[in-house]
């Protein structure tokens, strides 16, 4: 079974830039960055680009785009948790509503990708599941996203 191709297409360079970057800092959705990326079928196209098992070089140049905002700016998970915490015992104690100050962090926090507007219907609990089965759901999600960390190492190449 072949890997991954080893190079993207400018039509797929523009489709993950728009994801990570939206339109003048406004993020726009998978089908609005497929039109304005040229894919004539947007909706189709949109979903199946971020799907790592189909495109897992276009999922990596996303990922590693949303690493540089974040270097770049300056947001790490710890950071954002911590300024999230900062803004909201502000609030409690000056008794001032904060809610731009709110959303600005939040918005820095999309931008980074730690956010994802995605609706997940669950059946259990991981806490439902012996250690076999965490096992066997860790294997499964290292084997889906294998195709992803090999893109990755293939990018870091270039």
């Amino acid at each position: 079974m072949p890997g991954p191709k080893k190079q993207l297409t400018p039509m797929q360079m523009k489709f993950s830039q728009l994801i990570v970057y939206g339109v003048e800092g406004n993020p726009i959705t998978k089908t609005e960055a497929a039109r304005l990326a040229g894919y004539s079928d947007a909706a189709n196209e949109g979903s199946k680009m971020t799907n790592p098992s189909k495109y897992p070089l276009v999922c990596a140049y996303i990922s590693n785009l949303r690493d540089e905002v974040r270097e770049k700016y300056g947001i790490s998970f710890e950071g954002h948790l911590e300024e999230l915490g900062k803004i909201r015992d502000r609030g409690k104690k000056d008794n001032k509503n904060l809610a731009a100050a709110a959303t600005t962090e939040i918005a820095r926090g999309k931008v980074a990708g730690y956010y994802i507007d995605q609706k997940i219907v669950r059946h259990g609990k991981i806490d439902d599941l012996n250690l076999d089965q965490l096992y066997e759901r860790m294997k499964t999600i290292k084997q889906k996203n294998e195709k992803v960390l090999q893109a990755k190492k293939l990018l870091a190449k270039d």
